[in-house]
Order: structure tokens, then sequence, then C-alpha cells
């Protein structure tokens, strides 16, 4: 994120990289196992974070 302009849509690809990251973990790991309850429970907070991020930028008219 050190590279990129700050600003609203600089967080919102930070947050979507992670995402895409810890998908791909996922995808890799071993169903069932405590890692794979891990990730998972990270995707789901990193997609709730993104959606009220996004919900509350497009509110503010800054997406």
């Amino acid at each position: 994120m050190d590279s990129k302009e700050p600003g609203p849509q600089a967080f919102l690809d930070f947050i979507s990289q992670r995402l895409a990251k810890r998908q791909r973990e996922l995808d890799s790991a071993v169903k069932f196992s405590s890692h794979y309850a891990q990730v998972e429970s990270i995707i789901l907070e990193l997609k709730a974070v993104r959606t009220k991020f996004m919900t509350l930028m497009r509110r503010e008219g800054l997406l």
C-alpha cells in the first residue's frame, strides 16, 4: 500500500489483494484442519470489512 496514492481506492485495492492471497491459501489448505478454519475466518472478516468500507465510501461519494 506504500507505493500507491493514499485514499479509498488504494485501501480497497489493498483489502482485495489480501483477500485474494488468503483465498489462494484456503484453496491449498486441507479442509477441516484448524488452519483451514482460521483462514476461512480471516476471509469472512476481510469480506465484511470490504463490504462495509465500500458501502460507506459510496454513501460519502468517494467511490
